[in-house]
């Protein structure tokens, strides 16, 4: 069993709340447009979802992402079933 992606989703959006950015987040919203995130911001992201969730983003994996959705289903392709299973069954978030 995999972390399902409403619960990846409510991770990103702690991510984003803990680095400041605010406004109503969902699948759809666009991190540059939307988030207003800049290349640096965008670099920061990157490393605060790979630190929380324990993943690596690849140079091809940031180049695909234009909305929160997309970014939820990198990590969800990224995360290893056994690891996600045990932080879901847990409560707890990778960090």
């Amino acid at each position: 069993m995999t972390r399902p992606e409403s619960v990846i989703i409510d991770e990103v959006r702690e991510v984003l709340e803990k680095m400041g950015v605010e406004g109503s987040v969902g699948p759809e919203t666009r991190v540059h447009q939307d988030l207003e995130l800049d290349s640096m911001r965008r670099i920061e992201l990157a490393i605060e979802i790979e630190n929380h969730f324990r993943v690596i983003l690849e140079p091809e994996d940031e180049a695909e992402i234009e909305t929160v959705g997309d970014l939820c289903r990198i990590v969800a392709r990224r995360l290893p079933a056994g690891e996600s299973d045990r932080a879901e069954t847990r409560g707890e978030h990778g960090v």
